[in-house]
């Protein structure tokens, strides 16, 4: 787990698995839980894939700040294709993670000013006041927070 914790950290996805754990017991947040597992996975697989390169190349750098995904863009002309292929796919899904995330804040502004306004942020209860009022949410919210679900069920 702290290998998996500092490789997150590396990659700058930290921030992004850490919003996604803020969920409650609640329905709704088990949408959170999901993305959280499916990017775990990922991150385990990518840790599987470049375990070798990283303890033969970056072994003696010290994780965080982005200081081994530097390390393994140093050696990269020796790193194997399976690494290197999971080091890509892995960026790519957090990439659409991140960026799907980012859409629902800035599509569900309002929602999250007004009919979530009086709602303590924290543990997931904004996001499951957001999927509890989806019905009412404007058309670019609701469709924002549709692809969160997908990218849940996936």
């Amino acid at each position: 787990m702290k290998i998996k914790m500092h490789l997150l950290a590396t990659l700058g996805l930290l921030p992004l698995l850490v919003l996604l754990s803020l969920g409650s017991a609640s329905a709704q947040t088990d949408i959170a839980k999901a993305i959280q597992e499916r990017l775990a996975a990922q991150i385990a697989k990518l840790q599987n894939s470049c375990a070798d390169e990283i303890n033969k190349y970056c072994s003696t750098v010290t994780p965080g700040e982005g200081r081994l995904l530097y390390c393994m863009q140093a050696h990269e002309d020796k790193i194997s294709a399976k690494c290197a292929y999971e080091m890509e796919e892995t960026a790519a899904r957090f990439q659409t993670s991140a960026d799907n995330l980012r859409d629902a804040i800035n599509a569900c502004k309002a929602e999250i000013t007004g009919v979530c306004g009086k709602t303590l942020p924290g543990e997931g209860r904004v996001a499951a006041c957001l999927l509890a009022n989806k019905s009412t949410a404007s058309k670019n919210c609701a469709e924002a927070l549709q692809k969160i679900e997908a990218m849940a069920a996936q």
